[in-house]
């Protein structure tokens, strides 16, 4: 699946000059540079906290979470990419779930739409958004 014709949301006009203390755990200073180039697609400045933490993500090119199911049953996975940092530039992806090896998905989408969903991250698991646009090829467009 590739996620294509997403129009930029928000405005890169603000301070990206944090104070170090500012910085979410995972992210690390140097991301403070990427954070005008994601902005317009991740909600802009009133996201510039989230975006940092989602940008420190994004750079270890990996993320571990828990997709909670009905009945309290809980699966863990990893969802692993590789490419580059910037915000139109394609990430090859990976869904893996460690209880369960035979399944797994494989997928393409630009950065920015990752980072969107990092942001967007709802405590152990990525956003219904995702879910939906993985298992149900539902459209991204608008989304922010």
């Amino acid at each position: 699946m590739v996620v294509t014709g997403l129009s930029p949301l928000g405005s890169t006009a603000f301070d990206t000059a944090l104070p170090e203390t500012a910085l979410p755990e995972t992210a690390t200073p140097d991301m403070a540079p990427l954070v005008p180039l994601f902005a317009p697609y991740c909600g802009g400045i009133a996201q510039q906290s989230d975006l940092l933490k989602a940008l420190g993500f994004l750079a270890q090119g990996s993320w571990q979470g828990v997709r909670q199911l009905e009945g309290g049953r809980t699966h863990p996975y990893r969802l692993e990419w590789h490419g580059e940092s910037a915000p139109l530039e394609m990430l090859r992806c990976k869904l893996l779930f460690p209880a369960m090896p035979e399944l797994g998905y494989r997928f393409s989408l630009q950065a920015h739409q990752l980072v969107l969903w990092m942001v967007q991250i709802e405590g152990e698991d990525l956003p219904q958004a995702f879910w939906r646009w993985l298992l149900l090829g539902q459209s991204m467009a608008g989304e922010a």
